[in-house]
């Protein structure tokens, strides 16, 4: 009986692992494959004219300068059988920044510029679902835009309308694809395209990020100090001015006749919560103030919520590209661009003498125009970039609007596949919109720089450059 018992049991186990290979050899699903990509561009410039007297932006600076960005891609996905493709996706911003440290709660980071920029994973089925994403990406309404690649290089990494290699002088930058939330932890969900439209749309907490480690990147990711621990969600009463950012988009790609067209619009916008001035402990409220106030109350000039607009379109007949981008954006926490603000307080003299940034009543319109000619390996371009800033210049009416335009025409030379040079001439024109209206009751220059009490938003602002920039990509 007991032989009989052990012939059966082998029998049994033999058909399983029989059948587990049958099916481990039938599937055609395979795990992840990981590859490797990236991207390197640099530049060189030199600004052979540019308004640089005392008090002027340019005061002071010097007139040659290089930049780099450098990016590296991990990516890996699969496609089961079912259709469904499930895939990582993360980049690294490679910067060789200088080294140091910089104290955190649970002891030291390095404050190296090397950090993750974008990582998430994804499922989707083209043809089916769409696609669904989780993790730290731009909203679907900057991640959607077009109208911004076409111009001298193609590429909104480098040229009038470009956050990462960007020569000027300007005291403000044009950039048509503002990234509101800063890449907080989101879920984002992209439509099938039918009849070439396609909707998505973008939700986030917080700005912070739903990060597990490194300094301040629980509950709130507001800085090296931050006093939350693991297993928070975002609090309202810890440094940040905004929560609950969504974003919505749309577009239409398709052609006609020999004409290649894409358009997207995109909205995006924060719930405004306010922010402390010192960090609150768990569990405990805001603070009072000495004037009565409560800690990080909202103010008439600070209560809009932030909300951004973005429309473009790309045109492509033959060797003709065309793009057309515009932004708009309001109330945007502590103004967009880092001026002024709007005059309250004026001396016997009328000069201002205290000021406050009216967020809520501000608005930013920024446009950039582009574009390019290919013939074989050499590609010519043209681009404008304008941005029209309200309330930046400290002038008492916080709707005048400093302009700044900023013009470039150049050829990129393709060496071989993803590798590219280019030259370029580049003019910039910045204009107050205004008379000159100092920080104080005058202006001095100072021995070691720009006094404090200048103002350089007021100013108007020109410079003429000469670029060579140089881009890699595999």
């Amino acid at each position: 009986m007991r032989k009989q018992l052990l012939q059966t049991s082998a029998f049994v186990a033999a058909s399983l692992l029989a059948h587990g290979a049958y099916a481990q050899t039938t599937t055609t699903d395979q795990p992840i494959q990981m590859r490797l990509g990236g991207q390197y561009y640099t530049g060189a410039a030199a600004m052979i004219s540019q308004d640089d007297n005392p008090g002027q932006a340019a005061y002071k600076r010097q007139p040659t300068g290089f930049q780099d960005y450098f990016l590296i891609r991990f990516m890996g996905s699969t496609t089961f059988a079912n259709g469904i493709t499930a895939g990582v996706f993360t980049r690294l911003n490679a910067f060789s920044a200088p080294n140091g440290t910089v104290n955190t709660s649970n002891g030291f980071q390095s404050s190296n510029n090397t950090t993750i920029k974008d990582s998430y994973i994804y499922l989707k089925n083209a043809n089916s679902f769409g696609e669904w994403r989780l993790g730290d990406f731009s909203d679907v309404r900057r991640d959607d835009a077009v109208g911004i690649n076409a111009g001298v290089t193609g590429d909104q990494a480098i040229g009038a309308n470009s956050g990462d290699i960007y020569f000027s002088g300007s005291p403000v930058i044009n950039l048509t694809t503002l990234n509101l939330d800063s890449r907080g932890t989101k879920v984002a969900y992209y439509s099938p395209v039918i009849y070439g439209f396609h909707f998505d749309a973008s939700y986030t907490p917080d700005k912070a990020g739903g990060h597990t480690n490194g300094p301040g990147n629980i509950g709130d990711n507001n800085g090296p100090t931050d006093n939350q621990t693991n297993g928070l969600t975002p609090s309202y009463l810890n440094n940040a001015t905004a929560y609950n950012y969504w974003s919505l988009a749309t577009g239409w790609t398709g052609t006609v006749g020999p004409v290649k067209l894409a358009w997207t619009a995109g909205y995006t916008e924060a719930s405004r919560k306010g922010a402390c001035a010192n960090k609150v402990a768990l569990g405990n409220d805001a603070a009072i103030l000495a004037n009565g106030n409560v800690d990080c109350a909202l103010t008439s000039t600070n209560n809009a919520n932030p909300r951004v607009y973005n429309s473009g379109i790309q045109v492509n007949y033959g060797p003709y590209e065309l793009g057309f981008d515009y932004e708009q954006s309001v109330a945007i926490p502590n103004g967009l661009t880092g001026g002024i603000g709007q005059a309250t307080t004026f001396n016997a003299a009328g000069l201002p003498t205290a000021f406050t940034n009216r967020t809520n009543e501000e608005v930013n319109k920024e446009f950039d125009l582009n574009l390019s000619y290919t013939i074989g390996a050499i590609r010519l371009g043209a681009e404008w970039a304008r941005g029209e800033f309200e309330g930046i210049t400290g002038d008492p009416d916080v709707k005048r609007a400093a302009i700044n335009d900023v013009i470039q025409v150049g050829a990129t030379y393709t060496v071989g596949p993803g590798v590219n040079v280019a030259g370029l001439i580049q003019q910039t024109l910045y204009d107050p919109n205004g008379h000159y209206i100092p920080n104080g009751a005058s202006f001095t220059p100072g021995n070691g720089g720009v006094a404090a009490n200048n103002n350089v938003y007021a100013k108007s602002f020109n410079s003429t450059a000469l670029i060579m920039e140089t881009s890699f990509r595999w």
